[in-house]
């Protein structure tokens, strides 16, 4: 009886922890330049080989109902509108990377002239495998060992600003309630203006009936076309009255040079709301 194998495919997405001590991304946003070329750099961390495969595919960040972050793939009218998946190529887009060894890949979008002046964007999918010998022995009834090959991805995003770009901000409505005990929720429904995302950072404050501070917090935002956003606030103690709360959101964040963000002018929204 000839020997047979049993590979075993096991698929996790994004499973940050172990994806980055094996595999590091740089830069965490890529911005391509005007003639539409820009680079990223792989790093294997890892002590055995990696085969890498780069891969594109329209995509934004989102918080769904329970303010959950999630990736939204499905949104084809945007796509069309936005998508620069079509238009971009990786070199190399399949590789091998030996173990503490790092790759340049270069990156080559080619947009049609006709389009109109915006931001584009796409996700970079970057899947990385690496084979580990036979586990144990065969099983001398089946003749089947068993072995792992683990595939990993990771997912970054890539722009491209074509022509005059800009961006903006409105907050249409707000509800907050308390969750439990004393955890302010504030739900925000937001509208993205201009011809590309929104990416900075917001600053809130929630004062009491009496207008003192009770509540603050900072988080980075990318904000794409529309959507909600949970906020939460932890307040020591909760008393009946109007409540206010005070969002300014700015294009400036930690990780991404202000440079390459499209900027706009800081946005300020004011919202009361009644605890009982």
């Amino acid at each position: 009886m000839h020997m047979k194998k049993l590979i075993l495919l096991l698929t996790l997405l994004t499973n940050v922890g172990f994806v980055q001590a094996q595999l590091s991304l740089a830069p965490t946003a890529v911005y391509l330049d005007q003639n539409g070329i820009g680079n990223l750099f792989v790093t294997n961390n890892s002590p055995v080989p990696q085969e890498i495969t780069i891969n594109f595919q329209f995509g934004y960040s989102d918080q769904d109902e329970n303010g959950v972050l999630v990736m939204q793939y499905n949104d084809t009218t945007n796509a069309r509108l936005f998508g620069l998946d079509s238009y971009v190529k990786a070199f190399p887009r399949t590789f091998i990377l030996p173990p503490n060894q790092q790759q340049i890949v270069r990156l080559q979008a080619r947009m049609p002239k006709t389009f109109a002046d915006g931001t584009y964007f796409t996700r970079i999918k970057v899947g990385s495998s690496s084979q580990v010998a036979d586990i144990g022995t065969a099983d001398a009834t089946t003749g089947i060992s068993t072995k792992v090959n683990l595939k990993f991805e990771q997912v970054i995003v890539a722009f491209y600003k074509k022509g005059n770009v800009n961006t903006g901000l409105r907050i249409d409505r707000a509800e907050a309630k308390i969750d439990t005990g004393t955890t302010l929720t504030l739900d925000s429904w937001y509208t993205v203006t201009g011809n590309s995302p929104f990416l900075g950072r917001v600053d809130i404050t929630i004062k009491d009936p009496s207008g003192k501070v009770v509540g603050e917090g900072k988080q980075l935002m990318a904000m794409y076309f529309t959507g909600k956003r949970r906020f939460k606030f932890n307040i020591k103690e909760v008393q009946s009255g109007r409540y206010s709360a005070e969002y300014r959101f700015v294009t400036s964040r930690q990780d991404i040079p202000d440079e390459d963000l499209v900027q706009a002018q800081p946005y300020t929204y004011k919202t009361n709301f009644t605890l009982k």
